[in-house]
């Protein structure tokens, strides 16, 4: 997996990236250059991750003592959360730019971002929340874009690999002014906006396949390519298929049928024919019969009888040629 960036200033919606829809209104210059493409901008959107695993995206508020209560989920979402509204996880809110190029989530009280690469995003999913003492209460129903993430350290080559952080980002009204009498209430667009996420998080991810994934699948090709036959006996004869040989375990062609001296293919066929296709030899050509890969000429034709029988005794033997 790759790692991420962490980020220091947050970007500008407005003039670090091309709108989706002014890119595909027109036909690009070149695809190798140019601002990235912005698939999807939301300025309010809660971050949630385990108090075990905030430090791993950077961009999280470190709390003093006693003020870690101010990390927590915040009303009213938090409300759909276990373990006493969620002290198990901590919040953070983020701008999110789902970006051609990366996912980027800046925190504007930490003055902190990450930019994450979508093949570090193994696994993203709608997850849907309810009020815990109030399931049927469709007023605090709303959904959020779960992940698992994965970035790479200098422990990666190990077999035991740290676990993957889970990531919840909750689209969510903006924050109230400190004198509003305002009570927090789910965003009413959180569905929308949430599908929209998720719909441009995956659209972003395909853009930027898994290369383990490739290989393992050009691995699996070249497991299944070819027809093996079991058996121990490399070159052995195969039981039923006449003239057909065992190849070697690696994909490798079967030996050479007697008299062969090898095979002949596009790539040395020049070693064994001249430009008229008559036979100049090779390695063990000496294995063939006489006049084996030579061009017969008219006059050796003409010697013959009618309709290319020899002369002999036993001329009336052969059936002639016809037309």
């Amino acid at each position: 997996m790759l790692p991420p960036t962490v980020i220091r200033s947050c970007p500008s919606a407005d003039n670090d990236f091309q709108l989706l829809s002014e890119y595909q209104a027109q036909t690009p210059d070149t695809f190798f250059d140019g601002k990235p493409v912005l698939y999807y901008h939301d300025e309010n959107v809660k971050a949630w991750v385990s108090t075990e695993q905030y430090e791993g995206l950077f961009f999280f508020s470190k709390g003093t003592d006693g003020a870690n209560a101010t990390l927590n989920p915040s009303p009213p979402e938090c409300y759909a959360l276990e373990n006493n509204w969620g002290e198990h996880l901590r919040e953070e809110r983020v701008e999110a730019f789902v970006a051609s190029t990366k996912l980027i989530l800046f925190s504007h009280k930490s003055g902190t971002g990450i930019e994450i690469p979508y093949p570090a995003i193994t696994l993203h999913a709608i997850k849907n929340f309810s009020h815990v003492e109030k399931p049927d209460d469709s007023s605090f129903k709303f959904i959020g874009v779960y992940m698992q993430i994965e970035f790479s350290s200098s422990g990666s080559d190990d077999e035991e690999s740290p676990d993957p952080i889970e990531l919840t980002l909750i689209p969510c009204k903006a924050l109230p002014g400190a004198q509003s009498p305002e009570t927090p209430v789910v965003d009413p667009l959180n569905s929308e906006r949430t599908t929209a996420l998720f719909n441009q998080v995956s659209a972003c991810s395909n853009l930027h396949p898994d290369p383990h994934e490739e290989e393992d699948e050009g691995e699996d090709e070249d497991d299944f390519d070819r027809i093996i036959f079991e058996g121990n006996v490399e070159g052995g004869a195969v039981d039923g298929l006449p003239g057909v040989l065992r190849g070697d375990v690696n994909g490798g062609l079967p030996p050479p049928m007697p008299g062969s001296s090898g095979w002949i293919t596009a790539d040395n066929v020049n070693d064994f024919f001249d430009a008229d296709g008559n036979w100049i030899g090779g390695d063990g050509a000496s294995e063939l019969g006489d006049g084996a890969g030579r061009v017969r000429g008219r006059d050796e034709m003409d010697q013959d009888g009618p309709n290319g029988q020899e002369n002999g005794d036993d001329v009336d033997s052969k059936r002639p040629r016809t037309e």
